[in-house]
């Protein structure tokens, strides 16, 4: 196993001498000397824009028809829904998760910059301004709509979790570029699918 290791330490080091010639000095090495990115305890991968979530939407939708956008919704949801679950392990309160997550999205995984503009626990309503989001920028960079597909799966399943009730999603494109999510209580419908 140590063999193992140290060929590793070996492969990443020529890996950063290559991306140096390469790209030059601030490259931007994200990883450890195993060549993984691991932050809060946990593993992470890096993938760009051009490939999630737009080409993930896309293929999907080569498969499944329009059921993609809903697939991408879920995945998202089922993501948001993990995270609170993360956190309530960690005894964050309730209300610091979904800000703790916003900070997250902005400051170490690049998602997007997140304003909470109004949020009201017990009603529930969240109303999030969305900038430089990276579903977005993916979309647009193949050609597709986006609509916060999987963004707002993740805030839904985040808010929907911590206060115990389904919400639905109405998402504005604002004429600044950025992008507003509103989420409101969802009156309980038969088919209801975000």
């Amino acid at each position: 196993m140590s063999s193992n290791k140290d060929e590793v330490a070996v492969l990443v080091e020529q890996h950063k001498e290559l991306l140096q010639k390469v790209l030059g000095e601030g490259f931007g090495q994200f990883t450890n000397e195993e060549g993984k990115i691991v932050f809060g305890g946990k593993r992470w991968v890096m993938l760009d824009v051009s490939i999630f979530p737009a080409l993930l939407v896309k293929t999907t939708s080569e498969i499944v028809g329009p059921m993609a956008d809903q697939f991408i919704h879920w995945f998202g949801y089922k993501y948001g829904e993990e995270v609170v679950h993360r956190y309530e392990k960690l005894s964050v309160p309730k209300e610091q998760i979904l800000p703790i997550v916003l900070a997250f999205a902005s400051v170490v995984a690049g998602w997007s910059v997140d304003k909470i503009e109004e949020i009201d626990y017990e009603k529930p309503y969240m109303r999030v301004k969305v900038y430089n989001d990276f579903e977005t920028e993916s979309a647009n960079s193949i050609g597709t709509d986006s609509s916060l597909k999987f963004s707002s799966g993740v805030f839904a399943g985040i808010f929907d979790t911590i206060t115990g009730k389904k919400t639905k999603i109405s998402i504005t494109m604002n004429a600044d570029g950025s992008i507003t999510a509103e989420f409101t209580r969802r009156e309980k419908t038969a088919n209801a699918t975000t």
